[in-house]
């Protein structure tokens, strides 16, 4: 995940059951990609999530391609749902490639508007209860 307030709100919610995670707050410099890259070595699975604007779209798409990881609910159909919960948000700024959901660029571009984190913070810690219910790892990123 890309912001510390939802690791905030993961240990707020699971305590000290909650599911690994990582949290590099912004881009993350070549000690963060070593240590995904050893934990997925060392059988962590890795999903990333960040925000839906254009430095977030970035990111992702650095981290998914210097890591094992993949994408966690960061798909146009996700990106669709988020926007629906705000009625306006900033513009997402220069928007590139998404790899891994080529419809997202467009879904984007039709709205603009971004779409922080924060705003789906439930969903996410929900897919996390569901992992920890598991007894495994959904949200390292």
């Amino acid at each position: 995940m890309e912001n510390p307030s939802i690791l905030a709100l993961a240990l707020r919610r699971f305590g000290t059951g909650c599911p690994p995670l990582a949290c590099r707050s912004g881009w993350p410099n070549s000690a963060a990609i070593q240590l995904l890259r050893m934990l997925a070595d060392n059988g962590a699975g890795l999903r990333y999530h960040g925000d839906f604007d254009g430095e977030g779209i970035r990111i992702a798409a650095y981290v998914l391609d210097k890591t094992p990881a993949r994408s966690w609910r960061m798909a146009a159909a996700d990106y669709r749902a988020a926007v629906a919960r705000t009625s306006h948000g900033p513009e997402p700024g220069r928007v590139t490639e998404a790899p891994w959901d080529p419809d997202l660029v467009q879904a984007m571009t039709e709205h603009g508007t971004a779409a922080v984190e924060e705003l789906v913070a439930d969903v996410l810690l929900e897919d996390l209860a569901g992992s920890a219910r598991q007894d495994r790892c959904c949200g390292c990123s």
